[in-house]
């Protein structure tokens, strides 16, 4: 063979090889998609968990518009909801999708471009001006309010966070509101859960020698991601007066559909605060759980009327927070230091017998047990 001639047939050989190996790195790094696998390494079977990605871990998409992007379930072949969260920021921060997770099991999901499917709000949050300017929010599952600076001076004044039991998983907030009788059961649920001049369903305050500082009712409001999974939200407060300090309090709360439960965080601009996380124990004929091996309190009993059922509330906080638990003539407390950055993150929220979910007290505490399980042991995320 000639010099020239094996010289082209190199070259051609050489060209293949490299064509070969690039598409094979291609398939390997799956251009165009980005797969997420989420193992439960667990002994707790977790439904509606909700696996949230990155925006930066998907730039392998290269330019992405947000409202154009799928999440498929790949054991199914199916599209499932997502939504793009932006945490009140111009840009987005992530995407959030749900899953079920049974016990010592893994899936594996895929984020690509495309038209989503319209899917339908299980998530939803406003203020209602007709009404004081309570600010309501509420999933397939609960709904809640926390009082604004109107309600001040006004009959019916509160401080706490209040629950709406549901037994439908239809958003029923405007509903209620605009019919304007929700103490009433209308077959969809109803508030019959009273809170008073206390921290109600789960309220965190300052407290100072045993004493809860409340401040004055919220007076703006900020929503931060609005469905159809997630409605997250910030409360600001006007300065208030805590052991001779003026002190600035935010709270933002989100809630995630499938969850009886909300995610608060307090943050003040002073770090020495000792705060109180907490439960009404109304007439204290209920029934308390001061769970402090996973984290808890918890109380439950008749709501305003027997013909209401039962409703259960709770608190869940981090263990590295917690100081002291204990009860007092109106609350089951968790009493807590603030991180770093002058945050308190907690958890808190309600159930009621009436919804088929929690037949009695039981179902109730190992409901908030599960779930301060799952904070602790969480679901194992990684993306492809």
């Amino acid at each position: 063979m000639k010099l020239k001639n094996f010289l082209k047939l190199l070259t051609l050989c050489l060209l293949c090889a490299t064509f070969v190996f690039s598409s094979c790195g291609s398939q390997k790094t799956n251009v165009g998609t980005v797969t997420v696998s989420v193992a439960n390494n667990t002994n707790i079977d977790k439904k509606a968990q909700t696996i949230e990605i990155a925006w930066a871990s998907l730039k392998r998409l290269g330019t992405i518009n947000p409202s154009e992007l799928v999440v498929t379930d790949l054991a199914a072949n199916k599209e499932i909801p997502s939504q793009v969260i932006y945490n009140g920021q111009t840009d987005p921060r992530s995407i959030i999708f749900q899953t079920d997770a049974a016990a010592n099991s893994s899936r594996k999901f895929s984020i690509k471009k495309g038209k989503p499917t319209d899917y339908p709000k299980q998530a939803f949050g406003r203020q209602a001006t007709e009404r004081f300017d309570d600010f309501a929010w509420e999933n397939n599952l609960v709904a809640f309010r926390m009082y604004g600076e109107a309600l001040e001076g006004n009959s019916g004044m509160a401080k706490g966070i209040d629950f709406w039991a549901k037994r439908t998983n239809k958003l029923i907030i405007n509903e209620w509101y605009k019919l304007d009788n929700y103490h009433h059961d209308n077959g969809d649920g109803v508030d019959a859960y009273h809170v008073g001049m206390t921290l109600g369903a789960g309220d965190a305050e300052p407290i100072v020698d045993n004493e809860i500082i409340y401040p004055i009712n919220y007076t703006s409001y900020k929503i931060l991601d609005q469905g159809p999974i997630r409605i997250s939200f910030e409360l600001t407060y006007k300065p208030f007066l805590v052991d001779g300090k003026m002190v600035k309090e935010t709270k933002t709360i989100s809630l995630d559909a499938g969850s009886q439960l909300n995610k608060v965080t307090n943050h003040y601009d002073k770090h020495d605060l000792t705060i109180a996380a907490g439960v009404t124990t109304h007439s204290g004929d209920g029934k308390p759980k001061l769970d402090l091996d996973n984290n808890y309190v918890a109380y439950w009993d008749l709501g305003d009327a027997k013909v209401n059922g039962y409703i259960g509330v709770g608190v869940i906080v981090p263990a590295k927070s917690i100081q002291n638990i204990k009860t007092t003539d109106q609350h089951l407390l968790i009493i807590s230091k603030l991180d770093k950055n002058n945050n308190l993150e907690y958890y808190q929220g309600g159930g009621w017998s009436k919804s088929g979910n929690f037949k009695d007290e039981s179902a109730w505490f190992s409901y908030l047990k599960n779930f301060s399980q799952r904070l602790k042991q969480p679901l194992k995320v990684s993306v492809n």
